[in-house]
C-alpha cells in the first residue's frame, strides 16, 4: 500500500510541472508574445492587441467552413493597458504591482491578487510568456 501511495504522489509531483514559490513568481518578468501585434491609441492610452489565428490543422478546417478571420482584436480596458505597456522583459511583476498601487490606488495585496489573475489568464491564451530567474541568480 505504501508503494503504490508514494507512487501516486509521485507522479501527481511530477505532473504539476514546475514548482514557484511567491517570492520567485514575484520576480519573474512578463513577455509579451512577439506573434502578438499591439497599438496604443495616442489620446486615450487604450491597447488594441492584434492576435492571429493558432496553426492547428482542426481550427484551419473550421476557419474555411466558417469563413473565420485569420485574426482577432482584443481591446484592453485602462488597467490592463496600463500593465500591458510594462510587460517589457525588463520590468518584475513586483514592479508592476507597485505601478498599479501607486497610479490606481490600491492596496498591495489588491494590486497583486488582481494583477496575478490576470497574467494567468493572459498566459493561458499564450499572449504573454515569463522569463524566470534561475535559482542561483538574483
Amino acid at each position: 500500500m505504501n508503494f503504490i501511495r508514494r507512487f501516486l504522489i509521485e507522479r501527481r509531483r511530477k505532473k504539476s510541472g514546475l514548482q514557484f514559490n511567491r517570492d520567485d513568481i514575484l520576480k519573474s518578468r512578463p513577455v509579451r508574445n512577439s506573434l502578438i501585434k499591439w497599438e496604443q491609441h495616442s489620446e486615450t492610452k487604450i491597447v488594441s492587441l492584434t492576435v492571429p489565428q493558432k496553426e492547428v490543422l482542426w481550427i484551419k478546417i473550421v476557419s474555411k467552413i466558417f469563413m473565420l478571420p485569420k485574426s482577432r482584436v482584443i481591446v484592453l480596458d485602462e488597467v490592463g493597458s496600463f500593465v500591458w505597456t510594462l510587460c517589457d522583459g525588463y520590468n518584475s511583476i513586483d514592479t508592476i504591482v507597485r505601478a498599479l498601487c501607486n497610479k490606481y490606488k490600491l492596496t498591495r495585496k489588491e494590486a497583486e491578487t488582481s494583477l496575478l489573475e490576470y497574467f494567468r489568464r493572459l498566459g493561458k491564451r499564450g499572449i504573454i510568456g515569463f522569463a524566470v530567474l534561475k535559482k542561483d541568480q538574483s
